[in-house]
């Protein structure tokens, strides 16, 4: 039986190409189809004002999925996933609607989840791109490349392909809030749901429509984000970090002025009453909302599991 398998290709005014990116997808089939896999093109389009989806819809999609004004790359993205896990897709691929991946490195992509190997696969720009990369996207992409492999201990070498590959057991229960970007996203919502990872090398050519939303505001709107989603996932991660730094403030403080009245050098064992009582009230408060938060994030991921 083949697996079927969803690409998912968001799009925003990308009238000049969508028609050819869609045409090398199709011409990929075959190869799909030998490696065992039912290829279905989903078209996600993100409020164009051009012809995208008009020329989507003539090239011979799957399936369109329009939002009437344009929301960003992590809703498109978010969007398409659900479309695909509506259909009850086996696997999922992220394809840019600007053809700079190679629909020949689909299958490469998806051996490691073929092989059962891994759960959710990023494409490896590096090994194999025809151009050199602007200063602004390669800096934005080795600060947050070095974040994320901080925050998941995975070998990571390129947090933001415009490629990557998921399995049907992280489709079920993925959680992307943010509308602006998804690759952090995807990677740490992943991590935080125990997902296993890997890195496949593609080819990667220079962008010669459209434009692209990689500039200098780029890390002010995904931070937040990546914050969220921690919140989100692993909420006690940062509340009950942040309530035990308060604790230890607070307890030095206490430590500190019992030392001086053992010492004799004060009258008081507490000198700084109201700083060790509130450090040690807002450290307890939030630890508490930490653990709180952390048993409401574990029941709702239990009852999705379950539904």
């Amino acid at each position: 039986m083949a697996i079927k398998l969803v690409i998912v290709i968001p799009a925003y005014n990308e009238a000049e190409r969508i028609s050819e990116t869609i045409g090398a997808l199709r011409d990929a089939r075959g190869e799909l189809l030998s490696a065992g896999y039912e290829q279905l093109i989903y078209v996600v389009d993100d409020g164009s004002v051009d012809k995208t989806a008009e020329l989507a819809n003539e090239a011979g999609i799957d399936r369109l999925i329009s939002h009437r004004i344009n929301k960003g790359l992590g809703a498109a993205i978010r969007s398409g996933l659900r479309a695909a896990q509506q259909d009850k897709a086996d696997m999922v691929v992220k394809f840019d609607a600007d053809l700079q991946h190679d629909p020949h490195d689909i299958v490469a992509l998806l051996e490691p989840i073929k092989n059962d190997e891994a759960d959710i696969v990023y494409g490896n720009r590096f090994s194999n791109i025809e151009y050199r990369m602007p200063f602004v996207r390669r800096t934005g992409n080795l600060v947050f490349t070095r974040l994320m492999r901080w925050l998941t201990g995975w070998p990571l070498t390129d947090s933001q392909p415009g490629i990557f590959g998921i399995n049907k057991f992280y489709l079920k229960d993925f959680y992307l809030p943010g509308d602006y970007n998804y690759t952090q996203q995807v990677l740490l919502d992943a991590y935080h749901k125990g997902m296993r990872f890997a890195h496949v090398d593609v080819h990667f050519r220079k962008r010669t429509t459209g434009k692209s939303f990689v500039s200098f505001k780029y890390p002010f709107k995904v931070l937040p984000q990546i914050l969220m989603l921690i919140l989100a996932v692993r909420p006690l991660r940062i509340f009950g970090n942040l309530g035990l730094i308060f604790l230890l403030v607070g307890g030095i403080i206490m430590g500190w002025d019992i030392s001086n009245w053992i010492a004799g050098d004060v009258d008081k064992p507490i000198q700084h009453v109201n700083a060790v009582l509130g450090l040690s009230l807002f450290g307890l408060q939030t630890l508490f909302f930490g653990l709180l938060a952390h048993l409401i994030v574990q029941l709702n991921r239990q009852s999705r599991q379950s539904d």
